[in-house]
C-alpha cells in the first residue's frame, strides 16, 4: 500500500491495484472514530460500531470490516469480511454474498467453541428445541486421552426443519472439532444426513455422532 496527498494506491495479492482516497487502519479495545468525518455521512461519531450492508458498505464509496461493524469480534470475520468488501470493490454488480454463521473459539483449557445460536438463544426465538449432551471423557478418544479428558459435545436441533441451530464443543481440541459443526450449521445440513455419515475412529469428533444419534 502507498499513498500521497492525491490518494491511497492498495495492490492485491492477484496483482489488481485499487485506488481510495482514504484507508483507515486502526487497532485497540474501544471505538474511537472522533475525527474520521462520520458526519459527512450521516453517522454519528459517538456510535460504537459503524452498521454496514451484508457487502460491507457503509454509505456511497465507504466500506467497513472488523471489529468496528460489531458484526463478531473475531479475527477470522474480519478476514471474512475483507473478502466480501474486496469482492464488491472489484464487482459491485456480482452476487450478494450468503450469510453465514459466526463460530467462536476461546483458546483456554479445555479449548471451548460454539457456533450458531445457544440453547437459551433457539427457545427465546420460538423454535421447538432438541437437545443432546455427550460427555467427552466418556468416548473412546476421550478414554485413551485420560487426563485432561474433560469436555463435552452438545447440539442444539430445530425440530420442525430437522437441522442443527447451534453447537458446543469444550474439550481437548475443542476448536478443531467444531470444525464439523460449523458446516452442519452453516450448510443446514439435515440429522439425517449427519446420522448416515462415517465417523473416523477413536476420535474426539466421533463424539459427535453419539450426541447426532441422542437427536
Amino acid at each position: 500500500m502507498s499513498g500521497d496527498e492525491t490518494g491511497v494506491s492498495v495492490e492485491l495479492s492477484d496483482g489488481t491495484s485499487l485506488q481510495a482516497e482514504r484507508v483507515f487502519v486502526a487497532t485497540g479495545r474501544r471505538t474511537n472514530v472522533e475525527g474520521l468525518g462520520l458526519e459527512t455521512i450521516g453517522l454519528d461519531e459517538s456510535i460504537r460500531f459503524i452498521p454496514t450492508d451484508d457487502r460491507m458498505r457503509v454509505a456511497e464509496g465507504v466500506w467497513a470490516v472488523g471489529d468496528i461493524t460489531g458484526k463478531g469480534l473475531f479475527t477470522h470475520v474480519g478476514m471474512h469480511q475483507g473478502g466480501i468488501a474486496r469482492a464488491d470493490l472489484l464487482d459491485p454488480t456480482g452476487p450478494a454474498p450468503e450469510p453465514a454463521v459466526v463460530p467462536r473459539v476461546t483458546f483456554t483449557d479445555p479449548e471451548v467453541g460454539a457456533v450458531g445460536l445457544s440453547e437459551a438463544q433457539a427457545r427465546e426465538e420460538g423454535i421447538d428445541v432438541a437437545v443432546s449432551l455427550v460427555n467427552v471423557a466418556g468416548t473412546a478418544r476421550g478414554w485413551l486421552h485420560a487426563a485432561g479428558n474433560e469436555g463435552l459435545i452438545k447440539l442444539v436441533a430445530d425440530r420442525d426443519r430437522g437441522v442443527l441451530v447451534g453447537a458446543t464443543s469444550m474439550g481437548p481440541h475443542g476448536g478443531e472439532v467444531l470444525g464439523l459443526l460449523a458446516l452442519a450449521v452453516h450448510e443446514a445440513t439435515p440429522i439425517e444426513r449427519l446420522q448416515s455419515m462415517i465417523y473416523a475412529y477413536p476420535t474426539f469428533h466421533k463424539g459427535i455422532e453419539d450426541a447426532v444419534n441422542q437427536l
